[in-house]
């Protein structure tokens, strides 16, 4: 554990799942030019990643591993995935009093979240957890940027053939290679 601040560090900017890896980055282009709503998008996958990672991380060093059943290991997690993602869904629908729409649904589906519970499996229990967390900040991170870009791009006049989701992506490539600079 001498290596929190390189795991958060590397985890926010320079491995961000949906800027480097290409993981949830779905979720990122369709989110919503409000900060707010892409900040509680971006909370919401952290707190599923590190959750999930809690539940995954023992399954896969106690009972996948020791037997032989690394093959298993996409199903489970999916499977492990959308559990947590519906028990934290439903505890922040009990918690706001207030439907929240299409998000959890979004959040289990994401595959920032399967990613890093597949890339951090095998690792040591803190530095998986310590990974998760980055990864979600990461995520959280590259939510609001992009949020700020989108508002900033739709009050911009944009060709019509680039308009939509060609310069999102432009966009995105150019946070990225912003990001990757760290």
């Amino acid at each position: 554990m001498e290596h929190i601040f390189p795991i958060l560090l590397a985890g926010v900017l320079s491995n961000n799942y949906a800027l480097q890896n290409y993981l949830g980055v779905s979720t990122m282009l369709g989110a919503s030019k409000e900060t707010v709503k892409s900040a509680v998008t971006g909370i919401a996958v952290t707190v599923v990643m590190v959750i999930a990672m809690l539940v995954i991380w023992p399954v896969q060093t106690f009972v996948l591993a020791p037997y032989g059943l690394e093959y298993l290991q996409t199903l489970v997690f999916v499977t492990v995935i959308v559990a947590v993602a519906s028990l934290v869904g439903a505890a922040a629908k009990a918690l706001c009093k207030k439907p929240l729409g299409i998000l959890f649904p979004l959040v289990a589906l994401n595959g920032a979240v399967l990613g890093v519970c597949v890339n951090n499996a095998a690792a040591a229990f803190g530095e998986a957890l310590l990974s998760a967390l980055a990864a979600g900040l990461g995520f959280l991170l590259a939510m609001l940027v992009f949020a700020g870009v989108r508002s900033r791009i739709e009050e911009a006049y944009v060709p019509k053939a680039f308009r939509g989701l060609p310069v999102y992506l432009m966009a995105a490539a150019i946070v990225s290679l912003a990001l990757f600079a760290f």
